[in-house]
């Protein structure tokens, strides 16, 4: 018994002793990791949970969120270093429609920390039912067709687009617009064209979806009764000069539409008109020449009753052989001689045959430079020098020629 009294009289003694026990130890972790308050350096993802599947938010809401948290210096570091420590959620749980002002919420994997500042603190989001509608298709055909064609009911592979989004976009959408060109055609079109919703004022409304995005739109093109397209003959006469050849001939445009009031006549042509007669007698170039066309009394071309044909001839290639063309030196020093051996080569040639017909021995030099070589016996590859860049040396027989210098005696 007087055991105990004497604990109970020590009690208050002992309590003072634990709290300060407690002060200084709590001092000492203090000291040595001291809790700091600090900006996180990076701004933080944060995930959007819980959104109804049948809602979709319809404002730009901001992703990222910037913290100050407080905490001991030794959990700052390791918060910094492993970004997965902090969790930053918006929770949009049970909201329906409307706009709404929700906090983030941020938890920490370490403890003791706290979070003092959240940038930023509130978020409006603006959350709108999803709906799906159908609209039908306004197919815009832009343009005609080549005079003497017309076109037929154009054929859609959908008549109509279910367009999914927010309640709010879809009820501003006025109409669909399927838009394809035919200008000029004179064959059926057959195009994927992409469809666009547009708003009363013809503005397109962006952020909804569309099934299917685009569709196969056919423009059937027929001609008319009393035209006919067909395609231009060209007729000549004479040769082109000797050593020349024709190597590309043709007409723009190769083809033409004739009409006729008389539609038996037009049907009677036999799918050709000729040109009148282009004189190719001695020609050695390229001709570019618009022509007449050669028609049936009755019958006329839409547009131009010419046409252009641009011919191309070339110099016909051959080859010839020149044989004992002597070698000249150039270059060689003062107070030397020089020997070479062989003292001729035979040359192959190659070029427009016209060109290699007017050729001559005096026309084709042969050299070997020396400039800059002293005494001594060389293995040298000799130079055929051409007036006319046409020509192209094939082979040089021999190749190498070999030329000794000497002191002149």
């Amino acid at each position: 018994m007087k055991h105990f009294r004497r604990i109970i009289r020590s009690l208050p003694t002992l309590l003072t002793a634990l709290v300060f026990a407690t002060i200084v130890w709590i001092y000492a972790v203090t000291l040595a990791d001291p809790t700091e308050t600090r900006t996180y350096p990076r701004p933080l993802p944060m995930e959007i949970i819980g959104l109804d599947p049948d809602l979709t938010i319809i404002n730009e809401i901001t992703q990222q969120v910037y913290l100050t948290i407080r905490a001991p210096s030794s959990f700052h570091t390791q918060l910094e270093n492993d970004i997965n420590l902090i969790d930053v959620v918006l929770d949009l749980s049970g909201l329906e429609s409307g706009v709404h002002i929700l906090t983030p919420q941020v938890n920490l994997a370490l403890s003791p920390a706290e979070i003092t500042r959240v940038m930023p603190s509130n978020v409006t989001v603006k959350l709108d039912a999803i709906v799906t509608e159908s609209f039908p298709i306004n197919l815009k055909v832009v343009g005609n067709p080549t005079i003497g064609f017309e076109t037929q009911t154009p054929v859609l592979s959908d008549q109509n687009v279910f367009i999914s989004g927010p309640r709010s976009l879809i009820e501003t959408i006025d109409h669909i617009d399927a838009e394809i060109n035919i200008s000029d055609a004179t064959e059926d079109v057959q195009r994927m064209i992409e469809l666009t919703p547009l708003d009363a004022e013809d503005n397109p409304v962006t952020g909804i979806s569309l099934n299917p995005a685009s569709i196969q739109v056919t423009v059937p093109v027929t001609q008319r009764g009393g035209f006919r397209t067909v395609v231009v003959k060209i007729v000549t006469s004479g040769q082109v000069a000797p050593g020349y050849r024709l190597t590309n001939i043709f007409s723009s445009p190769p083809a033409v539409t004739i009409f006729s009031a008389d539609y038996d006549l037009v049907d009677s042509i036999p799918g050709y008109v000729e040109t009148a007669p282009i004189n190719l007698n001695m020609a050695s170039e390229d001709i570019e020449i618009r022509v007449a066309l050669n028609l049936p009394e009755g019958i006329n071309v839409v547009g131009s009753q010419n046409v252009t044909i641009t011919i191309s001839i070339d110099p016909i290639e051959s080859s010839i052989r020149f044989v004992n063309v002597p070698i000249q030196i150039r270059g060689l020093g003062a107070g030397l001689a020089v020997e070479i051996s062989p003292e001729s080569v035979d040359i192959f040639l190659s070029g427009p045959l016209p060109l290699l017909d007017g050729l001559s021995l005096e026309d084709i030099f042969v050299l070997i430079n020396l400039s800059d070589r002293g005494p001594g016996t060389y293995q040298l590859a000799p130079t055929v020098l051409l007036e006319n860049n046409l020509i192209s040396v094939d082979a040089i027989l021999p190749s190498s020629i070999e030329v000794t210098i000497s002191e002149a005696k």
